[in-house]
């Protein structure tokens, strides 16, 4: 779906934009009025395209810019046409309560991970192939041996991870979804780690055993490395696989060869 950037300048009340769009403007007031009509709308914080400083002192700016008004919009930038397509897509998709879409091919969808799949997630970390080499994603304290309890459990997890992993980092972990049948079947991201003297972002996946064989991991892994590389948030990925995982292990490897970034992988003891 390709997403339009239209100037507020551009439109009336008489002459709205056609859907889907982002309505982009300078001033609160018109940007107000067209999120008050239910339009995705973005602050381009236009004042700031020839600032020149530290990023301490720009996040000080964005922020005295949107205490004067911003406040409540949906989205703010400094150049809008500088977003990338995925990002255009992003906004709109939260603009609309969706889930954003990382990446897409043929046969699978990673998406930002909603309650919806606490199921599914809950599966992968029980089951005894798929959870075997995994840390306990939620403590012992607050799992009840019930699966309508512990599922509830993991969809409370994921609400709050949706709250504020995806929009205050710009990444995380994401749901690997099947497009044939739309069933969640595994999980697949980044994380912000430090190991072995190594501190960056690093590759996780984990697939309910059931899809396993079928190279769904490869792709939906490859699709989240041309997210790092597309949104620019690192040259180089680490990846960290246990010696006694030898299907991770040649996964990586295999990774490793096709990724558009560059990928660093660490073998370490269970």
């Amino acid at each position: 779906m390709k997403i339009n950037l239209v100037s507020a300048q551009n439109c009336t009340a008489a002459n709205p934009p056609r859907e889907p769009c982002i309505i982009v403007g300078h001033s609160p007031d018109e940007l107000r009025f067209w999120k008050e009509k239910g339009f995705c709308v973005l602050a381009e914080l236009d004042e700031l395209q020839s600032f020149v400083g530290t990023e301490r002192e720009m996040a000080e700016r964005i922020t005295a810019l949107t205490d004067r008004g911003f406040e409540g919009l949906d989205n703010v930038c400094i150049h809008a046409g500088l977003l990338t397509e995925r990002e255009k897509l992003l906004m709109w998709q939260h603009h609309r309560g969706e889930p954003g879409t990382i990446g897409e091919s043929g046969r699978i969808l990673v998406r930002e991970s909603t309650a919806d799949d606490a199921a599914a997630i809950r599966e992968i970390y029980q089951d005894a192939e798929s959870g075997r080499f995994l840390e306990p994603l939620l403590p012992e304290s607050v799992l009840k041996d019930a699966a309508e309890a512990d599922e509830e459990a993991y969809a409370e997890y994921l609400k709050m991870y949706r709250k504020y992993q995806y929009p205050f980092y710009g990444y995380g972990i994401w749901s690997v979804v099947e497009k044939e049948d739309g069933r969640t079947v595994g999980w697949a991201g980044l994380t912000w780690e430090s190991h072995d003297g190594c501190e960056g972002l690093y590759l996780g996946y984990a697939l309910l055993s059931g899809y396993w064989g079928r190279g769904l991991t490869r792709e939906a892994c490859l699709l989240i490395l041309e997210f790092v590389r597309e949104q620019g948030l690192a040259d180089r990925v680490y990846v960290r696989v246990q010696r006694e995982n030898l299907r991770s292990v040649r996964l990586a490897e295999a990774l490793r060869n096709q990724s558009p970034v560059e990928l660093k992988i660490q073998i370490c003891a269970s």
